[in-house]
């Protein structure tokens, strides 16, 4: 079912992203939206785009209308929803809030569809669920969409790196506002981690696009946006192929785009010294290594394909080039416990991160870590579930555990971790006025779960690595403009 054979589509169609009230800012126009919107309005359709995950971090700057609103200007004929698990119950909330205001047909996608398909099977308000990446059926599906009685599944081809298009952030609702232009150059990952859920996602076969359409993708973007000021790669494993990627960032850095750029996922033992320079060179910023565990035996079970070596050896090489290093780490993997977490810990305060993320063990259907806990521990459920302490210290129960790694043995391990690597957000300037009782549930915590000598670590050292962080932040910013101002880049530092 590919969407070539249709011609032209008279149709308007309202693509919505939901948001979650946590706090946390999105700061990014949802990329499948206006992929799909891209290709339907070529075909003849009108397309809106509410993305209210970025329309919430912009909202002191325009007047943002609710879904009722737009259902009633915009009048759509068919209504596509972007379904993630962790947004799951706003999602609920979303498409009861659309069918008690519209009859078009709704239409599901997203990650969750092809994770969870069965949770909407008996949904009389959906008419079509889309399980895949949806570019090769999308002019199909929307020109042939009725209103029916029970969902219809959609499997979609996996469609091919030249039939991936251009975003199109006309058709998004505030992107006048946008400062960071996301881009794929490729889809796919050619690893096995025993976590990750992208073969189920977007396949183990790496799709590259033409690296020449994707920097006029960024340049026009540019163009017509003028208050971008980040470009961001969101590939699976933008560097499976490293020359590629240093063909990549030549021709970004030779375009002289005006923008700083940064980099979501990088594998340690796929980077050098000659991708660090130019990727400085192009003004890049950061770095983010997935760590995933500092316990030797845990890693190992993780099948990354790489070692705990190479990790610490590129984080060097990172701090050497000047570069915000980035760490994520996986709590809970199997054969994880609260003592084995304590070697996470150590390698994060050794490795001096300028950021660390503390993921909670998710067990995504079809990983070997969901079997695993099938076989040696319990799993609850996984939707809605944020793996990020917010700045009020909400959090979620973990989705799973173990006899060796209990259930509130993960929390403590969660809570130490945030507190001894100074990420909790409570002394952001946004939430100083929640400070105090954010401090008083942080000492509850302490005592609930026997964690003093963390609650006091965090105390004690958070001002001065707080400031510490903000100075070496501030100190890169400056070199960067310093170079710029002076007609070159900002280099790394020369000692090793």
């Amino acid at each position: 079912m590919r969407g070539t054979t249709v011609n032209v589509i008279e149709k308007r169609v309202l693509l919505v992203n939901p948001s979650k009230d946590d706090g946390f800012i999105v700061n990014r126009i949802h990329m499948g939206l206006t992929l799909l919107g891209q290709i339907l309005l070529s075909a003849g359709c009108q397309v809106k785009v509410m993305d209210y995950a970025f329309l919430e971090g912009i909202k002191g700057k325009l007047k943002i209308p609710s879904i009722e609103e737009t259902l009633q200007e915009f009048k759509p004929d068919v209504i596509g929803i972007s379904v993630f698990t962790y947004l799951y119950d706003e999602c609920q909330s979303l498409i009861h809030r659309i069918s008690q205001c519209s009859k078009s047909p709704i239409i599901l996608g997203g990650p969750h569809m092809s994770l969870f398909p069965e949770d909407f099977m008996n949904d009389k308000r959906i008419s079509y669920i889309v399980r895949g990446e949806a570019e090769c059926v999308i002019l199909k599906l929307v020109d042939e969409a009725q209103p029916q009685h029970s969902p219809l599944i959609v499997d979609c081809p996996t469609p091919s790196a030249d039939e991936i298009p251009a975003v199109n952030l006309d058709i998004a609702f505030g992107s006048k506002y946008l400062e960071n232009y996301q881009l794929q150059l490729s889809r796919g990952c050619p690893f096995n981690c025993s976590f990750c859920n992208v073969d189920l996602i977007a396949g183990r076969k790496v799709r590259a696009r033409n690296l020449e359409l994707c920097i006029d993708q960024i340049m026009e973007a540019k163009r017509r946006y003028h208050g971008i000021q980040a470009v961001t790669i969101t590939d699976d494993c933008p560097t499976f192929n490293k020359e590629r990627f240093k063909k990549f960032l030549a021709m970004f850095s030779e375009k002289n785009s005006d923008c700083i750029l940064t980099i979501d996922n990088v594998r340690a033992d796929l980077i050098d010294e000659e991708i660090l320079r130019l990727y400085v060179k192009a003004e890049g910023q950061n770095i983010c290594l997935g760590v995933e565990s500092g316990h030797p035996d845990v890693f190992k079970l993780v099948h990354k394909g790489e070692s705990l070596e190479a990790i610490i050896n590129a984080a060097k090489l990172i701090h050497k080039f000047n570069l915000q290093l980035g760490l994520c780490f996986v709590i809970g993997l199997p054969e994880d416990t609260i003592e084995r977490h304590r070697y996470s810990v150590r390698l994060a305060k050794d490795l001096k991160a300028d950021y660390i993320f503390w993921n909670m063990c998710i067990p995504w259907p079809g990983t070997e870590v969901h079997k695993w806990f099938t076989e040696n521990g319990e799993t609850g459920d996984v939707r809605n579930f944020s793996t990020l302490i917010d700045a009020q210290v909400n959090f979620k129960s973990p989705p799973a555990w173990s006899p060796i790694f209990t259930k509130e043995e993960r929390i403590k391990a969660w809570l130490t971790a945030n507190l001894e690597t100074y990420t909790l957000p409570i002394f952001s300037i946004a939430n100083l006025h929640n400070l105090p009782a954010n401090i008083i549930k942080l000492i509850r915590l302490a005592k609930v779960y026997n964690m003093y000598k963390s609650f006091f670590i965090f105390m004690k050292g958070f001002i001065f690595h707080k400031v510490s962080s903000e100075v070496r932040k501030r100190l890169k910013i400056y070199q960067w403009k310093r170079g710029r101002k002076r007609g070159t880049r900002a280099t790394h530092c020369e000692q090793p």
